[in-house]
């Protein structure tokens, strides 16, 4: 079976099961509805979940998993990654990415590397490539064609204009 990652588990929140995800998808409502599998990769094993409650609080996904409403049974899980199936993959038009295969991405302008793809951050005024640069500064581009003249998974690197202040 592949496996699409879709989160990381930071934290817990509370006793009662809380899981504080940091999200890999642009599509919680879907990807977290109650009763829906989840799977959990922990010490190199795939351990289903069956979702009982998500919402949304500041960018973070809270998530409590049935069966494991207490916080003993669900600490052990922080630092791991969260799993949907591939097959369960929400199609995407053309130039649309699922953030999980544009974090980590090396980012080029023309051919120096300049850092690799940390997050991306969501505004009104759109999508943002947080770039983690190599002097451990960050930088936000926007991801938009005017900005972003290739993104290549297969080999995993994205280039980015060359423009006075962008970086």
């Amino acid at each position: 079976m592949e496996y699409l990652k879709i989160g990381k588990i930071l934290n817990t929140r509370g006793i009662k099961g809380e899981l504080k995800i940091k999200p890999l998808t642009d599509f919680q409502e879907d990807r977290y509805k109650q009763g829906n599998k989840v799977y959990i990769l922990f010490k190199n094993k795939y351990l289903e979940f069956e979702v009982k409650k998500y919402r949304n609080i500041k960018n973070m996904d809270i998530l409590v998993f049935k069966d494991n409403e207490d916080i003993n049974l669900i600490e052990k899980y922080k630092g791991s990654y969260i799993y949907v199936l591939a097959d369960s993959y929400i199609t995407l038009y053309e130039n649309e990415y699922h953030l999980s295969e544009i974090i980590d991405l090396d980012v080029y302008q023309k051919s120096n590397l300049i850092g690799k793809v940390y997050d991306v951050k969501s505004y009104p005024q759109g999508d943002y490539l947080d770039i983690l640069l190599n002097n451990d500064k960050h930088a936000l581009i926007p991801f938009r064609d005017e900005f972003v003249t290739d993104v290549n998974l297969e080999k995993a690197y994205i280039e980015v204009v060359e423009m006075e202040g962008l970086i």
